[in-house]
């Protein structure tokens, strides 16, 4: 496995690896503090014989204000023998200074609103500080395909919306959600649970499930969307940011619900968890 650092070390390692590789560039962009989420698409990329691109940065530009970019979890040592593991080919590590100096090409893009629905609309800076960044990464490092995990399923309908609009040949492949025994989605923010906030986390999925029921017998959609967000309340969450059905590009879902989803953002105290399921 080989560890890069900085832009123009990476660039010229891809020089010469390119040259000679016969097999297809998989980029797995993270921002570290790895769980067997981020680990099964490395094994998707792996059973495909691609090689594999790993990234771990925390993107300051996807953090508001009052976020947790401060605290949010990084364990570089930890992550990089997991990937070691894994066999990964190459691992980028880039600091915030490289990588704002380095000049990509101005893309033009339409996001179509997507970046003020579901999590944009309490995390105004998220969305377009994720676009900057893939943008960055996909421009350095040129993959054929790019993995993204089916739990932050609005970012991966967001970067496939942008990518479908550029000259950018980058493939972007949806890995499934990973979840704990209990079914709680593995996410790194996760870690900043304790153990009686586990118990009421698992929730989420039990009443995504539930709810995914109510749809399917042509309930009404208001009424049942009402009520099972009273009912995580009952649970012991603080706060449930939204609770909605949308169709699986993000739009107004009408019943019968054919090719649409369950989404929910919800908070225990200071800690925010997304879900969402297929119905």
């Amino acid at each position: 496995m080989i560890i890069k650092k900085t832009i123009n070390s990476i660039q010229k390692l891809l020089e010469i690896e390119k040259v000679n590789l016969k097999k297809k560039v998989a980029f797995i962009p993270t921002m570290g503090a790895l769980h067997d989420g981020h680990l099964s698409l490395i094994k998707s990329a792996k059973a495909k014989k691609q090689f594999i691109i790993v990234s771990i940065y925390v993107n300051p530009s996807q953090f508001g204000p009052n976020e947790d970019f401060i605290k949010y979890p990084r364990s570089l040592k930890s992550d990089l023998k997991k990937l070691k593991k894994s066999n990964v080919d190459l691992v980028f590590t880039p600091n915030s200074k490289d990588l704002s100096r380095y000049k990509y090409k101005n893309y033009n893009f339409k996001t179509l609103g997507l970046e003020r629905k579901l999590c944009g609309s309490t995390r105004p800076y998220h969305f377009m500080g994720v676009a900057e960044i893939v943008l960055k990464f996909f421009t350095l490092l040129k993959p054929d395909i790019a993995y993204f995990g089916e739990k932050d399923y609005q970012q991966f309908i967001f970067i496939k919306k942008i990518v479908d609009q550029t000259n950018l040949k980058t493939k972007i492949m949806m890995g499934k959600t990973i979840r704990e025994k209990n079914g709680l989605a593995l996410s790194s923010r996760n870690k900043y649970l304790k153990p009686e906030e586990v118990i009421i986390a698992k929730n989420i999925f039990k009443i995504l499930k539930e709810t995914r029921i109510l749809i399917k017998k042509n309930k009404k959609q208001l009424s049942i969307l009402k009520e099972q967000k009273r009912k995580l309340i009952a649970c012991g969450f603080s706060n449930v940011e939204y609770f909605q059905i949308l169709t699986n590009d993000l739009k107004h879902a009408k019943s019968p619900y054919i090719k649409s989803r369950i989404f929910v953002a919800a908070r225990i105290g200071s800690v925010r968890l997304i879900d969402n399921i297929l119905i």
